[in-house]
């Protein structure tokens, strides 16, 4: 018994898997479920596929040794009719990988592909591949680890039988270094790469580099290489572009140099850049397939000029973050929705003095709306001379700013109208192309308004500069309600509160006060003639037609044998006779009778109402108290009924007032008219239509109790309007300026942008749905704001690009070009460097070039010299220089078959990149 459980702990079982053989058995397995053994030969690939074309992506997780990798799978995604030809056309099999027919292709050489581990197409020319990625992005620079991960790779390969060729990322995640195999159909591939940041003076020439690439696909061999084919990009970057740079310009505010500049300025939003959007141009000059025999690149000598090369294309890099006026004014505004100081907290205790009718008008706005209207030289002076005496309300935009924008706001406070508004009156939004957004008519005075208000806040001075503005537009208001002054550029009429926003209502209110006191005011004395003639006339003489004089004769005689109306009952209030009812009681003419207008109503008081509505419950004495709120205007037009007709009933006024509740019959009564009786819900006992007749006097509606007091409704238009803080200033005004900021957007027309007309369509939507409710929903108008500015950032580069390649020249052609460039994308030149396209761009670096030489020179460390021709260039020194080179001879012996060879190189000023794709015959040695 002793003795096993000695022999039991001394067993050790060898057929226990180590780390590794699971870490290959897992790549193994991972391979077969991706599939990757049936790979088959796909067909050739054509120009642009790595670029325009989508990369099949798969990844998954695995570990080796505690350390987490990623294995991910790259296959490019090929059109449907590309594989039906090749399918129709395969009838052969090849007797290379798929991998080793790829770097043979010169279709895509040099594509760039920004995603991640896509450069290893560009690197190794390959359509497909696997790659072992560390998961916490270390850094793999240990030779021997290295070594391990691409044995695992290469043995998993191997049991698998697949022929995609798998890497590894070594060095730093910044390199983008890979190394790697390839194994199938009796070759093996090396994929083996170099990151220098230090240039081997031996490598920064073509002539070095082949001789390099020649010792390595030689060694060991002794035979004679056919001529190397070379493929070669040089990459030349513009950013000083000179006189091609195109800038915005901000608003100019110095008003008072110009007669014409503060009103053509105000009026308008600015739109475009605040500096040139476009960083650089990438200009591409390409020899592609060349023989080395017809190409020299050395030290002392070159063949590759950009004019002589075969290709030529072009890209440009945009600035990241570009910053635009209007995206800007926007930004800012929205900012300020969010601050909650008060008129005091920025101007002081003055902010609240409305209305303080001093003789000698302290303020701006009533200065310049006296009853006679100064100059703006005589309010300047006369500002000036009491301005010791007087307590002004202080603030950032100065006196000469803020005269001609009080100006542009209430034009008729001019003597030379400058600016004057359109007639508003009948304006329609519905019949406009902006139907559906809930805001103001165009150039109106909320329109100009906002848009001042965005120009103050942005460039005078921000809050502050908006609470002054503000100030004094309220001042103005409270001034023309008491001189009663119509207040222009925003119509008359009730307020409309379907179709314009809360600001412009309320404007329409203390219009429609103004109105109203003004002709209540006109007709108090008209009114008091009509009735001393009235009362000194027992007769009334109504003209009437040919038809109605035989009953007219018979009624007149009926009435003869009356008694005369009383003092107290004679009728009053009349409009004019009703064309064809009469009384039922007596057969006199029914005569309409002069009402109170509608009371008018805000959105924000209509709402009110209809939440004081729902308050009150649904019992009993809820909906009695419901029905005398809303009888207030029934009981008005009862009583002018009742003046206007002294012995009518109910159903008299129910014929005129509610037709549809008086219900005709086939009789005639005797004054000829159809008989009828009153409708069900008329007939119910205590109807507060009953019940209102009955409590109603006979009173004219000019001795009524004013259903719409227009002067407290005015006042509490101005207390709404100045007890707004900054915050809810900004609310009232942010839908305007946004309609009036897609309106800037709506006038732009770029032909390089075809889609602009659509996507300013989608804002709209978004706009009109934003603009319907009174509470903002701030979040909508951010989306609107950012939608607007990625806009307007696309017109400005569209803008620049085409005052750089078309100057004042449009044609189709460039037009195309700028908007292939616009998509970010490499771009070919037809017709190189002897093209329009071409031309426009050798001129660029020229002038570029010689900007550079004459600065240079006026540092005094030149001299203009015979030498300075030969340093005065067209071109600068590449930026980036790329190389492919291809052969096709047998390794690793002379009797091996013959294998595609391929080495890619780049050479920028701070390192140099290697990678070689070098294939061996592993079964002819």
């Amino acid at each position: 018994m002793h003795n096993l459980e000695i022999e039991d702990f001394y067993h050790h079982d060898f057929t226990t898997a180590s780390e590794w053989e699971v870490f290959i058995a897992r790549l193994e397995e991972i391979i077969h479920e991706w599939k990757l053994p049936q790979t088959k030969i796909g067909p050739p690939l054509k120009s642009g596929d790595f670029i325009n074309l989508s990369w099949e992506k798969q990844s998954e997780k695995l570990n080796f040794a505690d350390v987490a990798f990623t294995l991910k799978h790259y296959k490019l995604q090929l059109n449907d009719d590309q594989m039906n030809e090749h399918v129709a056309s395969d009838d052969s099999e090849d007797s290379n990988t798929q991998s080793q027919i790829d770097i043979l292709n010169t279709s895509n050489d040099f594509a760039k592909i920004d995603e991640e581990h896509l450069e290893i197409a560009r690197y190794y020319g390959v359509r497909e591949f696997i790659v072992l990625t560390p998961t916490k992005q270390i850094a793999i620079s240990d030779e021997t680890r290295i070594k391990i991960l691409v044995s695992s790779l290469t043995i998993a390969l191997n049991n698998a039988n697949c022929e995609v060729p798998a890497l590894v990322q070594i060095q730093e995640p910044w390199q983008n270094s890979y190394s790697g195999i390839g194994v199938g159909r009796g070759t093996s591939s090396h994929l083996d790469m170099i990151h220098l940041k230090k240039i081997p003076p031996h490598c920064r020439h073509l002539t070095g580099l082949l001789a390099l690439f020649k010792q390595k696909i030689t060694e060991g061999c002794s035979i004679r290489l056919d001529p190397v084919n070379v493929s070669i990009k040089f990459t030349y970057l513009l950013k000083d572009w000179t006189s091609y740079t195109w800038t915005q310009d901000p608003p100019d505010f110095d008003f008072m140099q110009g007669e014409t500049l503060g009103v053509v300025e105000l009026g308008k939003l600015p739109f475009g850049a605040t500096f040139d959007p476009v960083g650089e141009l990438q200009l591409f000059t390409t020899w592609s397939q060349m023989s080395e025999n017809i190409i020299v690149d050395s030290e002392s000598f070159t063949d590759l000029e950009p004019q002589l090369a075969t290709e030529w294309s072009a890209k440009v890099k945009m600035i990241p973050s570009t910053a635009c006026l209007l995206g800007e004014y926007l930004t800012d505004f929205l900012d300020l929705c969010n601050n909650h100081k008060t008129m005091i907290d920025l101007l002081g205790e003055g902010a609240t003095d409305i209305g303080n009718n001093d003789s000698t008008l302290s303020s701006a706005l009533n200065i310049l709306t006296e009853s006679k209207i100064p100059t703006i030289s005589r309010v300047m002076s006369r500002a000036a001379s009491t301005k010791k005496n007087n307590k002004n309300v202080e603030g950032p935009i100065p006196e000469e700013v803020l005269l001609p924008v009080l100006y542009f706001l209430f034009p008729d406070a001019d003597e030379l109208v400058k600016s004057p508004y359109e007639d508003v009156s009948g304006y329609n939004m519905d019949d406009d192309a902006w139907r559906g957004v809930k805001t103001c008519a165009v150039n109106g005075l909320v329109w100009r308004f906002a848009i001042v208000a965005a120009h103050c806040a942005h460039n005078l001075g921000g809050a502050a500069a908006l609470a002054q503005l503000w100030h004094e537009f309220v001042q103005e208001l409270h001034f023309r309600w008491e001189r009663g002054i119509v207040i222009p550029g925003v119509g008359t009429g009730l307020p409309d509160s379907v179709r314009t926003c809360l600001l412009h209502q309320k404007l329409q209110m203390m219009n429609c006060c103004i109105e109203r006191k003004r002709a209540r005011e006109e007709s108090a004395h008209k009114q008091q003639n009509i009735d001393d003639f009235e009362s000194e006339s027992d007769d009334e003489f109504y003209e009437c037609t040919e038809e109605d004089a035989a009953k007219q004769d018979e009624v007149q005689l009926k009435r003869t044998l009356k008694l005369k109306h009383l003092l107290w009952n004679r009728p009053s209030g009349r409009l004019a006779k009703h064309p064809s009812l009469r009384l039922l009681k007596t057969g006199e003419p029914l005569y309409l009778p002069i009402t109170q207008d509608p009371v008018p109503k805000t959105e924000d008081q209509l709402e009110a109402d209809a939440e004081v509505m729902m308050q009150l419950g649904t019992d009993k004495h809820a909906s009695e108290m419901r029905a005398r709120l809303m009888s207030a205007s029934l009981l008005s037009d009862m009583e002018s009924f009742k003046a206007a007709n002294p012995e009518s009933e109910l159903a008299d006024f129910i014929r005129w007032y509610s037709p549809r509740d008086w219900i005709e019959e086939d009789t005639l009564d005797e004054w000829g008219q159809p008989t009828g009786h009153l409708s069900p819900r008329m007939k119910i006992p205590n109807n507060p239509w009953a019940t209102t007749w009955n409590s109603a006097q006979p009173v004219p509606a000019h001795r009524q109790r004013r259903l719409f007091d227009d002067t407290r409704e005015a006042e509490k238009a101005i207390h709404y309007l100045m007890s707004k803080d900054i915050g809810e200033i900004a609310q009232l005004i942010l839908p305007v300026l946004t309609h009036a900021a897609l309106y800037t957007l709506s006038q732009q027309k770029q032909d390089a942008l075809p889609n602009l007309p659509d996507v300013t369509q989608n804002i709209l939507n978004k706009l009109q749905y934003a603009t319907k409710p009174i509470n903002q929903k701030m979040k909508l108008y951010e989306e609107i704001a950012s939608d607007i500015e990625s806009v307007e950032v696309l017109v400005a580069q569209v803008t620049s690009l085409q005052h750089k390649f078309c100057g004042d020249e449009q044609s189709k052609e460039l037009t195309a070009f700028i908007i292939q460039l616009m998509r970010g994308k490499e771009v070919t030149i037809y017709g190189g460097a002897r093209g329009t396209i071409g031309q426009r761009i050798t001129a660029m670096f020229r002038d570029a070039q010689k900007a550079n030489y004459l600065m240079g020179a006026s540092g005094g460390s030149a001299s203009v010299s015979g030498a300075g021709d030969e340093k005065h260039k067209t071109f600068p020194e590449p930026s980036c220089k790329e190389f492919i080179l291809r052969a096709v001879t047998p390794r690793p012996s002379p009797t091996s078959a013959a294998q595609p060879q391929r080495l890619y190189v780049c050479l920028k000023r701070d390192y140099i990149r290697m990678a070689g794709f070098f294939c061996e015959d592993t079964t002819f040695l």
